[in-house]
């Protein structure tokens, strides 16, 4: 065998290790984001919940300590205390439900991204508004909380 036969062999063999570990890390992932989705839409559960109750401090403490939201047309909520006057604010003005429905997780580490819609209904049960959402959560202290949380309407504009 000469010099380039042994160099092809040997990326050959190089290329089939890499893959075969690839092929055997992926396994592993689909499975821990499975696991991750589940504890995200637990999250979820208990941000609803927490609307259910007209509750702003239950739904406040689905949220890093360090969060940031970025509600349509205002500025960024930074922060549990902020963020559970954002939810009570919201509350007051009606809502008392929400649908949470995941689209799409991805993790990595301890960050994950969640895409999905949403549904707010107030007290009689009518939809008050109705859009889209993407989450980063961060896992903290072994649970997983909303960390940068935006969302926007799907409803048309009103028309003035």
């Amino acid at each position: 065998m000469n010099n380039v036969q042994r160099v092809v062999t040997a990326v050959v063999v190089l290329v089939v290790a890499a893959a075969g570990g690839s092929v055997k890390a992926q396994k592993p992932a689909a499975s821990s984001n499975a696991a991750v989705r589940a504890a995200i839409e637990a999250g979820n559960k208990k941000f609803a919940d927490g609307a259910a109750k007209g509750d702003a401090g239950l739904i406040a403490t689905a949220y890093t300590a360090d969060a940031e939201a970025y509600p349509p047309n205002a500025g960024v909520v930074k922060g549990r205390p902020a963020l559970q006057k954002l939810w009570q604010s919201v509350l007051d003005s009606g809502i008392a439900g929400f649908e949470l429905t995941t689209t799409e997780v991805e993790a990595q580490g301890a960050m994950a991204y969640e895409v999905g819609t949403y549904v707010m209904k107030t007290k009689a049960g009518t939809v008050a508004d109705h859009g889209k959402y993407c989450v980063v959560w961060k896992r903290v202290n072994g649970q997983w909380l909303l960390h940068r949380d935006i969302w926007s309407t799907s409803m048309p504009l009103s028309k003035q």
